[in-house]
């Protein structure tokens, strides 16, 4: 219709007409185009508050885990520490009184106990896939979760770098022999698994083998640097959770 119209008023060369048509095509062009743009952004800002959404929950569970995790590995240090302070005691008086074989039992099999470190998130990896991670308005958030993806996959790398390196460690002090296991351990067993086949802790090889103190250091060593991986994470985490926080605020 405007087309025919237009080249009604050139043949008539109404050049008022012919300019009024056109005008009338422009602003109807940027009107459509305004309109689309706004339909675009507010279909952006939906998206972003469903993604900020998502990475809020799923963020509430990961942190709950390396929360986990570093009680764990806390636990497993200072198993280890008993341990080994009860080789030093023993190796300086053979008479000195040590714990039960049930408490040495527990913190052996705590000494090498830990977690598959946390992932990121499913949301900030569909983000990440799919390109919509530009959809965040926030750039501090967006850096945020950057940093928080790379060190989660440095950490499972150097998880798993770490178990290996303590397995021969691990399998020496944790000494399965036929004792029977002490009724303390009943919970213990529940806790681990029957997997882990733990049937008893050989006391007195743990006392005399001279290689038993080197071990405990490998795994001490090990066991700190899982911890401290942990504690970088978490904090990386909760710093995610604060931007989102006020981001909601």
């Amino acid at each position: 219709m405007i087309l025919r119209r237009v080249t009604k008023h050139v043949k008539e060369q109404n050049w008022f007409a012919v300019g009024l048509d056109f005008f009338i095509v422009v602003v109807g062009v940027f009107i459509g185009l305004q309109v689309s743009n706004w339909n675009d952004a507010r279909q952006e800002r939906n998206n972003e508050a469903e993604y900020i959404q998502r990475l809020d929950t799923e963020m509430d569970v990961i942190r709950a885990r390396l929360v986990a995790g570093e009680q764990t590995y806390s636990q497993s240090l200072r198993s280890i520490e008993l341990l080994m302070d009860v080789r030093r005691q023993y190796d300086k008086d053979v008479t000195a009184g040590i714990p039960s074989e049930a408490e040495l039992s527990i913190a052996a099999s705590g000494a090498g106990a830990g977690m598959v470190p946390a992932g990121s998130p499913a949301a900030l990896k569909e983000m990440m896939s799919s390109g919509a991670l530009v959809t965040l308005s926030n750039d501090e958030l967006r850096q945020a979760l950057f940093a928080y993806d790379e060190f989660a996959a440095i950490n499972l790398n150097a998880w798993q770098t770490l178990r290996m390196s303590q397995s021969d460690a691990l399998n020496r002090v944790l000494s399965f022999g036929d004792l029977s296991m002490p009724d303390e351990l009943n919970d213990l067993r529940s806790a681990i698994g029957d997997g882990a086949n733990l049937r008893g802790f050989d006391v007195q090889d743990f006392l005399d083998d001279p290689e038993i103190p080197g071990y405990l250091r490998v795994l001490l060593g090990a066991q700190a640097n899982q911890l401290g991986l942990v504690q970088q994470q978490l904090a990386l985490a909760e710093s995610i959770e604060e931007l989102i926080d006020k981001d909601s605020n």
